[in-house]
């Protein structure tokens, strides 16, 4: 058996990979799963499909790295364009906004 890379304290098993990007699955595909850690591989040419099916469904670079700036007594975060288009947002639009724990803001568009 081959010992994982990530951990090295689990070995690797064969197993079917369920791979998702913001909650929307990319598919089901063969691969290697540590026994210890849970991390997964995927071939090369897997990675090339999940890539090519997130880039169809508009998915790939939606994420960004954003400052938050300080407006009047408030924080502002900024929505990138590319993500306000793929949620279909419009300026005046309300949504509610509400903490996940200590380190996640969850904005449900309402």
């Amino acid at each position: 058996m081959v010992k994982c890379p990530v951990c090295d304290k689990g070995t690797l098993h064969k197993g079917k990979v369920t791979e998702t990007l913001f909650g929307i699955e990319l598919g089901v595909f063969d691969g290697e799963i540590c026994n210890h850690c849970k991390e997964t591989f995927l071939s090369e040419q897997d990675m090339k499909k999940i890539e090519n099916k997130a880039k169809a469904l508009g998915l790939w670079g939606l994420s960004r790295k954003i400052k938050i700036v300080k407006s009047g007594n408030s924080l502002s975060i900024r929505i990138p364009a590319p993500l306000a288009k793929y949620l279909k947002l419009k300026a005046g639009e309300e949504v509610v906004i509400h903490p996940e724990g200590c380190e996640k803001l969850i904005v449900d568009i309402v």
